[in-house]
């Protein structure tokens, strides 16, 4: 039987729930309103944790759980256990999907976390919880983990074995077998909830009205003594519109004792949770349409007009009328106590202390009322008032709009993103590094476009030529990479910035006039070029208008190693074929198929080992190893890349088929005799093995008869 954490444990993960809250908080300007509630729950979650350590430090010396049976305590350590299981898989998820992005300031550097575009776009449909529940279901065990730790602490605040013994037991039973991988998430959470309800709706009743009228003894709650001075500083209206978690005491817990905790039934009990459903629904109902109108325009390429919830939610709630009339202030100090420990499904999650302000959240503008914070928004940069000087080769946006009505004339616009840097490798010769390069800066802030141009050449053919242009924001750059005619390309993606791509094949660039046609103002010859967007949504069209297939996921991996088949498996040395680089899968729209590629270190050969996932007649047997591990049997990938091959591809191509499958020389491989039979991969983390993992199982439901894979 595992043990019961410690205190220091389970401060250890109030900790980490707090860390966790904080950041859903990052990155607001693109958060869905679903991550605010997720954000509400696991600060409640962290409130709750803490209170339990301070019960059980308070009540260290005489303990009820001390005395209580093997059953109780192992109760007790399943309802932690499966906490900590929920908190640490959270962690993980979150450490995948956010971005840290570095911003040099005077002082140093400023650190950002926000969430992946790739996030924003699927958080309804990804899965949240390593049962495989949505965003919902994930809310929905974080109120869970909530409400048995909330009830546990009242148990032994109440110093009854009976009690404990009765709140503990079912409630470990059912969740037990919430981490299992058979059943339905959703009807195991509802079973909880059930239980939590019903041992709620049997604690018994403390009335602290009747108490005081009775002369008792009873010593005055913190609550008290916060609510009187509140009351004198704020004689407003908004007095009627506290919420529970407003009045809530800050540690109230460690000056309480067992049988000062008050307690709700009956009619209290659904009076005080249908007014906290009315508050939820008020509070939270337009916050909804303002994520869901920030994140529409965010494909645009800008994520302004999104304002912070957390800045916007209390200003509401403490202008809202009330909805119950004139109350009875002489009432109102009672609500706190009876929502504190009242333990429905629907109060509960109201009980804890004000969240945290966010973590790198925004300040209003000091000189700007309210109202013109939603007015001014704009998705281009306020103009100064002041005229500027341009630079010789800026243009007007008539002469703009001329240059591109020229440049893009019978074009196709694959791709029209923002982008922060266009750089590439320059040539320098020196005596002492005759073979020197450096990095040059094309542009930073600017627009990045992917366009297939159709052009008539002299003898009447018909070419299909594919540029990637730069503009700047200045309107200063206009600059061009023109890709080779019938040529298709493997952009090469960053471990470490998913924001940027690279075209490594020799080009020319070109840096355009004012007006296209024009003699150019400057050219440059070059093998490497960095594209670095906005954000990873628009990293991920590009990398799929260039490659010709639909980037479906990336993961991070640490490194690949090449196993063998056979008695070579356990006499060969497990060759580094991989390091540090991202696993991208693609999907081929002609023929379902899905590719995974991996670039291969410059020490083992050029280019990509790739593979199918999803071929009938190759199949792939992908095998979980523990860790961040995972093992790939079933490959036929040639270790010779000495063939014709796409740009930047490790992998040849010898022809294409009628749906455009691309097809290797037999010949070559019955000649060389030479494959990679397998791998082991090794992850950046076990969320991303995870994820991975799961998806190659969806991939693999469906099967299909492709054709041999030799180029991607």
């Amino acid at each position: 039987m595992a043990g019961i954490p410690s205190i220091g444990d389970i401060l250890m993960l109030s900790q980490l729930a707090w860390k966790i809250g904080r950041a859903f908080t990052a990155g607001r300007k693109g958060a869905p309103a679903a991550f605010l509630e997720v954000e509400t729950e696991v600060n409640g979650l962290a409130r709750a944790l803490k209170l339990l350590a301070e019960t059980l430090f308070a009540d260290a010396d005489d303990s009820v759980l001390s005395k209580a049976d093997k059953d109780t305590k192992y109760g007790v350590a399943t309802i932690l256990l499966s906490c900590q299981q929920t908190l640490h898989d959270l962690d993980s998820l979150t450490d995948q999907y956010q971005i840290i992005k570095k911003h040099r300031t005077s002082g140093g550097f400023a650190v950002e976390r926000s969430w992946s575009d790739l996030v924003l776009c699927s958080y309804k449909t990804m899965m949240w919880t390593t049962e495989g529940g949505n965003i919902q279901a994930l809310r929905n065990m974080l109120h869970m983990h909530m409400s048995t730790i909330t009830l546990t602490m009242q148990a032994l605040q109440s110093k009854s074995l009976s009690r404990l013994e009765n709140t503990v037991t079912p409630m470990a039973e059912k969740i037990d077998d919430i981490h299992q991988q058979t059943g339905d998430l959703a009807e195991k959470l509802e079973d909880i909830h059930s239980i939590v309800r019903a041992i709620a709706g049997e604690t018994p009743r403390i009335r602290p009205r009747q108490d005081s009228e009775n002369g008792n003894s009873r010593p005055s709650s913190t609550y008290h003594l916060d609510y009187q001075t509140s009351q004198s500083q704020q004689a407003t209206p908004t007095a009627t519109s506290y919420t529970p978690r407003d009045l809530l005491p800050q540690r109230q817990s460690s000056r309480i004792t067992p049988q000062q905790t008050p307690e709700l039934v009956g009619s209290e009990l659904s009076s005080s949770a249908s007014s906290t459903k009315r508050i939820s629904s008020f509070s939270f109902g337009g916050s909804q349409s303002q994520y869901a109108s920030s994140y529409a325009g965010s494909d645009a390429g800008s994520s302004n007009g999104y304002t912070s919830p957390m800045g916007s939610r209390s200003p509401i709630a403490e202008r809202r009328p009330s909805k119950r009339g004139e109350p009875n202030l002489m009432r109102t100090p009672e609500l706190p106590e009876m929502t504190e420990h009242q333990n429905t499904d629907s109060t509960l999650r109201w009980s804890m202390e004000k969240l945290p302000q966010p973590a790198l959240d925004i300040p209003p503008e000091p000189d700007m009322e309210p109202v013109s914070h939603f007015q001014k928004l704009s998705i281009t940069p306020l103009t100064q008032s002041s005229p500027l000087m341009l630079h010789r080769s800026s243009t007007s946006a008539s002469q703009q709009n001329d240059f591109e009505k020229a440049a893009f004339r019978n074009s196709a616009v694959l791709c029209d993103v923002r982008g922060t840097l266009v750089e590439y490798t320059r040539a320098i010769e020196t005596d002492d590094e005759p073979f020197g390069v450096e990095m040059a800066q094309a542009c930073t802030a600017c627009r990045i476009c992917v366009v297939r141009k159709r052009e008539t050449s002299a003898d009447r053919s018909i070419r299909m030529i594919t540029s990637i242009w730069a503009f700047s924001s200045d309107n200063t750059v206009r600059f061009q990479q023109k890709l080779a005619d019938g040529e298709l390309y493997v952009p090469y993606s960053s471990y470490f910035s998913p924001e940027k791509i690279s075209v490594t094949v020799p080009t020319e660039v070109k840096y355009h006039d004012v007006r296209y046609g024009s003699k150019p103002l400057k050219t440059a010859k070059t093998s490497w070029i960095n594209y670095v967007f906005e954000e990873v949504a628009g990293a991920t069209l590009f990398q799929t208008e260039l490659m010709g297939r639909t980037l479906l996921a990336t993961f991070r991996t640490e490194k690949t190693l090449r196993i063998h088949e056979g008695l070579s498996s356990v006499l060969t040395y497990a060759e580094q074929m991989c390091g540090m680089e991202n696993l991208r899968l693609w999907e081929d729209e002609a023929t379902n198929a899905v590719i995974a590629t991996i670039h291969f270190s410059a020490h083992f050969r050029n280019g990509y080992l790739a593979f199918y996932l999803n071929s009938s007649s190759s199949p792939v047997r992908v095998k979980d190893e523990g860790g961040r591990e995972v093992k790939i049997k079933g490959l036929r990938v040639p270790v010779d890349g000495r063939v014709d091959q796409r740009k930047d591809s490790g992998a040849g191509v010898s022809g294409v088929g009628e749906k455009g499958a691309r097809r290797g020389s037999e010949v070559e491989k019955e000649k060389k005799g030479r494959y990679i039979a397998g791998a082991k991969i090794e992850f950046a983390s076990e969320a991303e093995k995870r994820a991975f993992l799961v998806t190659v199982k969806e991939v693999q439901k469906t099967m299909r008869e492709l054709p041999d894979l030799v180029g991607v």
